[in-house]
């Protein structure tokens, strides 16, 4: 007995060694961010990929005529948010959005909004840009085919691009003005210039 316990403790200041090293190595990655971005968006990784993939090959047509190839945008974040005249959470979180559009300015952010109406989107994409007052622009998602693309199941939704890359995703509705997600914004424009 008096043995194993001489062994114990010969083996615990390595054993102590060993799990200091591993939560410092875990802290430093979490510091670092070196983490999955997926873990960091609560998403999969490949929903992640999926979603860089289609970003990369998307291009765009708004209601007024604006086109856009995503790969090739000038502006370093790209929001795609997924709303519809019916849905209320949609209507009511465009409120920051459009403060956020307003404070960062077509320089630095690009805001598509991908319209989920099944009748007339136009006209109805029309009625919301007057009444809110919207400062960026929409698509009209014939059939769903780009919300289908990004698997969006619920709206409002919305995917945060950082040249191309995943930095976050919100499937409810969003305070675009948190502080929080204004830091990471900053943080992401601070890395592009």
């Amino acid at each position: 007995m008096g043995s194993k316990v001489l062994k114990l403790k010969k083996f615990f200041p390595i054993l102590t060694a060993l799990g200091i090293f591993v939560f410092m190595l875990v802290a430093q990655m979490s510091l670092h961010g070196t983490s999955s971005s997926a873990s960091k968006l609560n998403i999969s990784t490949e929903m992640v990929q999926a979603y860089e993939a289609n970003f990369a090959e998307l291009k765009l047509e708004t209601t007024k005529n604006s086109k856009h190839k995503l790969s090739t945008a000038e502006q370093p974040i790209v929001i795609l948010n997924f709303w519809a005249s019916w849905c209320r959470p949609c209507i009511s979180e465009f409120e920051t959005l459009k403060r956020l559009v307003s404070k960062y300015g077509p320089s630095q952010l690009l805001v598509i909004g991908i319209n989920n109406d099944s009748d007339d989107q136009l006209k109805e994409i029309k009625i919301v840009e007057k009444k809110l007052g919207l400062n960026f622009e929409s698509v009209a998602d014939v059939d769903g085919k780009i919300t289908s693309k990004f698997f969006i199941n619920e709206i409002p939704a919305s995917i945060v691009f950082y040249k191309g890359r995943v930095i976050h995703f919100e499937n409810k509705e969003f305070d675009f003005m948190g502080k929080s997600f204004l830091k990471l914004i900053d943080s992401k424009l601070s890395e592009a210039k």
